[in-house]
């Protein structure tokens, strides 16, 4: 035991030693920066910001829009005073649209002046803008002709208290229901048991493609077997071999590792917990390196086991929940795609 762990801390200060290592660091830093400053949008219910200057008649297009009794609405709406803050989270995509009611809203629509009247914020992560501008301006239009119907009814009738209700009543009731569409309502019930979503989304960015990174840091190094270290570990018995060969890949992780670890608690320390999270990550590093040990073993030659590790890579960012999660489309991919370590790491979560 202590001659594994004496060789164990030789190969890593030899890792340490070595300027690819600070390389594959920095590499790793960069990305996941970028990946925290850009998430990529995601299946769930999209954000929406709003900003309602426009007072009362503001008030009540936003109050339809939260309190939508006629569908579930798969954006929530959130009020907010600071422009900034709502171009910030639409650039990011971490807010599906924003939209401004400007301050004299109520008096151009009743002049009919209503071209450029809403600034809409929207990016190229706001995949549904053009979905979510017709729901805005279908409340937008509710509050605007309920004004008008109201407005033209001493113009219309000669004595407006008869039917006035009458036409408030009819006018929400045309709103509110199906009977312009005759729409049919089939409703499925839930299998025993699932309540909750079908299948979870499992995606997670930054993990993600830290784990990926991490997992052909780790490929990569043992492409070395196929070198002068490769005659040193085929001298070996077989048990001592793999071990041996399984430390070797540790310490070609461990050090990017520790600091993707950092990165990640940094990037993103709320999502899952500090211990929960470590040990996921141990048991995913220790998959990583019995997974390259026995992946190499299936190669002869260098020549034709690097290009499978780029492969790899592509495979990894596809299947596996980095960005979004496959199993949400098709469940089989679930199981499937939890042979790599990327996937194994994040469905574990």
């Amino acid at each position: 035991m202590v001659k594994y762990l004496i060789r164990l801390l030789l190969m890593l200060k030899a890792r340490l030693k070595s300027p690819f290592t600070y390389v594959w660091i920095l590499l790793m830093w960069l990305l996941l920066w970028l990946v925290s400053e850009s998430v990529i949008p995601v299946s769930e219910p999209r954000e929406v910001l709003l900003i309602n200057n426009a007072g009362e008649y503001g008030s009540r297009v936003t109050d339809i829009l939260e309190n939508r009794e006629d569908s579930i609405s798969a954006y929530v709406y959130t009020l907010t005073d600071d422009e900034d803050y709502l171009r910030e989270m639409v650039r990011k995509g971490q807010a599906e649209v924003g939209f401004i009611f400007p301050e004299d809203m109520e008096e151009r629509i009743r002049e009919g002046d209503t071209r450029d009247m809403v600034t809409m914020v929207t990016s190229t992560f706001s995949l549904k803008s053009a979905a979510v501008r017709e729901t805005v301006f279908a409340a937008l239009f509710r509050v605007a002709y309920a004004d008008m119907v109201e407005n033209a009814e001493e113009e219309i009738f000669e004595d407006p208290s008869e039917v006035s209700e009458y036409i408030r009543e009819k006018y929400d009731y045309l709103v509110m229901s199906d009977e312009v569409f005759r729409l049919r309502y089939e409703t499925v019930d839930l299998p025993e048991g699932g309540a909750g979503e079908f299948f979870p989304d499992s995606s997670d960015p930054i993990r993600g493609t830290a784990a990926v990174l991490l997992f052909i840091l780790c490929l990569y190094s043992a492409s070395s077997f196929f070198g002068e270290s490769g005659r040193f570990y085929r001298a070996l018995k077989k048990n001592e071999r793999l071990l041996s060969m399984f430390l070797y890949e540790l310490s070609a992780v461990f050090v990017p590792a520790v600091s993707a670890f950092v990165l990640i608690r940094c990037f993103d320390p709320l999502s899952v917990s500090p211990v929960k999270d470590l040990l996921c990550f141990v048991l995913f590093l220790i998959f990583c390196c019995v997974w390259s040990v026995l992946f190499v073993r299936l190669f002869k030659r260098n020549e034709s086991y690097l290009p499978a590790v780029s492969v790899l890579l592509f495979v990894s960012f596809v299947l596996c929940p980095v960005y979004f999660d496959p199993a949400k489309y098709l469940a089989v991919l679930g199981v499937v795609s939890r042979i790599l370590p990327p996937a194994f790491y994040l469905y574990l979560l």
